[in-house]
């Protein structure tokens, strides 16, 4: 993930930040294609949703997913095409980056706890630097 292997906590959340506007702009882009092809936005407990879930995630099964081409994926819901389709790839997409904003929202809300515990980078280097600059000046 963006930013995840950065040491400046303040970095860490810019980059979650970027990320998670990113995926919000991504959102609203296929709730924009659902709108203007008059497709209905699904539930996240839509059976169909959960079926395209166990297609790409592998739940509940506990071996990795393989990839599915778009015939299985059309088969396992049921003979979706054409419009159905796009209906069905677009709302897994809202409901996948929902999901992914949600895990964001938590990622962040750890890390701006974590520095209000701990502190940033910048700031744990400076007292380590006065902590150097006192031990030295008493010898």
């Amino acid at each position: 993930m963006e930013g995840s292997s950065e040491r400046s906590l303040s970095s860490k959340l810019k980059l979650y930040d970027v990320a998670k506007a990113s995926g919000m702009e991504a959102l609203e882009d296929f709730e924009d294609i659902l709108r203007m092809r008059n497709l209905p936005r699904w539930s996240k407990d839509d059976p169909r949703l959960r079926k395209l879930r166990q297609v790409f995630e592998g739940y509940p099964y506990l071996s990795p997913p393989s990839c599915p081409s778009v015939k299985a994926i059309v088969k396992i819901l049921g003979g979706l095409e054409g419009k159905e389709g796009i209906d069905a790839v677009t709302n897994y997409l809202i409901d996948l980056l929902t999901r992914s904003g949600y895990l964001l929202d938590k990622q962040i809300k750890a890390v701006e706890e974590k520095h209000r515990r701990e502190g940033g980078y910048s700031e744990n280097l400076l007292q380590r630097r006065l902590a150097y600059k006192r031990s030295h000046w008493k010898t």
